[in-house]
């Protein structure tokens, strides 16, 4: 195992944030950042789905490995204590319904599109094991699950997967009051890119989009740094709504 790898996994058990220098041994290329999410999934005990997204429409997108530990039903209460950081956002959430095997010739827009089964509002609980996570490289937080803590995803909606994403609204509500409400507020723009750019990038390493799988598109409502004592509840007009508790 790598060492950032096993300092990452010494973080999440032990809550001590890393605070960088050579012993971390950040990574030097996406392809060694993505290794490393590999090696953190394995001791982590497998994947309930992905997430993916971009910075901009034209970005490259990057993505992680949903543990599947840390995806939760609808109604959740975790312990704002288990986290470092308890950063939330709205993502709009596609469950696939057929699997995307490894393949050597790359998927079709129709392809992945068709494979989607249904679609949910999900609250993406944003974490890091990184003291000063912000400043850390692209590549670092990568490796560390693109800075993913744990999921809550909603009641399973029929909506298309062609949802268009920049004309979605979507709010956030804490203790009963809404403190976002945003149309198309997703960074990436076209989400249904980033979806066809998972299955290219899960193929070329030999891994498949699988059945029951959820994947997360990007936030929607920005970062709200949430605290202990909230009751955060996310709406996707439409589409359908999802709660989380912190305790």
């Amino acid at each position: 195992m790598s060492p950032l790898a096993r300092r990452l996994l010494e973080a999440r058990r032990t809550r001590v944030l890393l605070a960088g220098g050579p012993a971390e041994a950040a990574p030097l290329s996406e392809a060694a950042a993505y290794a490393i999410q590999d090696e953190v999934l394995a001791a982590l005990g497998g994947r309930r789905g992905w997430k993916v997204g971009a910075a901009s429409a034209q970005a490259e997108p990057m993505c992680a490995p949903l543990p599947a530990s840390g995806v939760h039903a609808d109604g959740a209460v975790l312990a704002a204590a288990g986290f470092g950081f308890t950063g939330v956002e709205v993502e709009i959430g596609f469950r696939f319904g057929r699997d995307l095997p490894a393949r050597a010739g790359a998927y079709r827009r129709e392809e992945v599109l068709a494979a989607v089964e249904s679609v949910c509002a999900t609250i993406e609980l944003v974490d890091s094991r990184f003291a000063g996570w912000r400043d850390r490289s692209p590549l670092e937080q990568c490796a560390d699950l693109c800075n993913h803590g744990a999921l809550v995803a909603g009641m399973a909606s029929p909506a298309p997967a062609s949802v268009d994403q920049t004309r979605q609204a979507a709010e956030l509500w804490v203790d009963g009051r809404r403190v976002v409400a945003n149309t198309g507020g997703n960074t990436a723009g076209d989400v249904q890119r980033l979806l066809i750019w998972l299955a290219g990038h899960a193929a070329a390493r030999g891994q498949s989009l699988r059945a029951g799988e959820i994947v997360t598109t990007g936030s929607c409502t920005g970062l709200y740094e949430a605290r202990a004592g909230q009751r955060l509840r996310g709406v996707l007009p439409g589409l359908g709504e999802v709660q989380l508790s912190l305790t």
